[in-house]
């Protein structure tokens, strides 16, 4: 590479750098759930019939989540305290309980062991080899941390809930939650 040309490539890269740290950082919308994922952001736009992102389709109903995402077709049932069906063609079981003001969920989803814990203060989720460890910052809306996957140098996670998230059932939050992460 010539040798003037490295000067402005790193400009080039730093104005980027600065211009797409204006865009992450901007106010979520009220209602869609936001992650912030190493190097990824998305938001999933979620309503009383569907949840709707870049390669996730959701039709939601009472007892019943169907659609597709990154993993794949899925059909799920949500019955008291379990979410069943299957993800990709793979199994999932899971069983949900209520430990205080917690959520805490485990199982198998889509074939693999999961694992999650959310609460006012923390949402703690192991799925697809790798554990979330969050902090709320903001109640049980706006939670920040790491994940045991990422390098150091890799930028922490962040997820926002909206309100139609906070108002579905236990067994749907932990459903939704397996399939964004």
């Amino acid at each position: 590479m010539k040798r003037w040309l490295m000067p402005l490539r790193r400009s080039v890269l730093v104005m980027g750098m600065l211009l797409g740290a204006g865009t992450v950082s901007a106010a979520p919308q009220d209602d869609a759930i936001k992650l912030k994922i190493a190097f990824q952001s998305f938001s999933l736009e979620m309503t009383p019939e569907a949840v709707t992102g870049a390669d996730f389709q959701i039709a939601r109903s009472p007892g019943l989540l169907k659609g597709r995402a990154l993993r794949g077709d899925f059909t799920l049932t949500l019955k008291d305290g379990l979410i069943e069906g299957a993800l990709g063609g793979s199994p999932v079981n899971v069983k949900v309980t209520k430990e205080g003001d917690a959520i805490v969920a485990k199982g198998g989803f889509g074939g693999r062991p999961v694992n999650l814990k959310l609460s006012p203060s923390e949402l703690t989720v192991y799925v697809r080899d790798c554990t979330y460890r969050l902090k709320a910052e903001d109640s049980n809306r706006f939670y920040a941390g790491r994940r045991s996957c990422d390098r150091a140098m890799t930028p922490g996670t962040e997820v926002w809930l909206p309100d139609e998230f906070l108002s579905a059932s236990p067994e749907e939050k932990v459903a939704l939650l397996f399939l964004a992460l």
